[in-house]
């Protein structure tokens, strides 16, 4: 583990963002358990998303980045239902979900968000060149 980062939109408790650095494939099934293992290991989070190296898991942009370009849902996510949660959380009430027994149990989960180590280099960021905005914005001022 690089990095993590407890993100402010999970109140500092429920989302957090952790940054892996992979240096083989076996490395691919030891990055999610990382994450299953942080849902262990503090029992109030509920999400746990995994970024690599390059991505900078203080930023929301950048993670986002990596959910949006390294992330398959029926291959990627790891659903851990029924556990212990957070009363705190509205949505882990059986008047939420009826399938819950009893407020504060929830469906966790980890997202992976890594690049497969064998494919690492297909996931590249595209390259973009500086661009002056003052011909379409003559007003602007850096």
């Amino acid at each position: 583990m690089q990095q993590t980062y407890a993100h402010s939109s999970g109140g500092g408790k429920f989302l957090q963002v952790v940054q892996v650095k992979k240096t083989s494939e076996f490395d691919d099934g030891r990055a999610r358990q990382v994450g299953v293992l942080a849902l262990g290991i503090y029992t109030e989070l509920k999400h746990v998303v995994l970024v690599d190296e390059d991505v900078d898991p203080f930023d929301t942009e950048d993670v986002l980045w990596a959910m949006t370009t390294r992330f398959q849902a029926d291959k990627d996510l790891v659903i851990l239902p029924g556990v212990a949660g957070h009363v705190l959380d509205p949505s882990q009430t059986p008047q939420y979900n009826p399938a819950l027994p009893a407020k504060g149990v929830t469906a966790k989960m980890v997202y992976d968000a890594t690049r497969p180590y064998a494919l690492r280099d297909m996931f590249t960021r595209a390259a973009f060149r500086d661009v002056d905005p003052r011909p379409w914005y003559p007003d602007y001022q850096e």
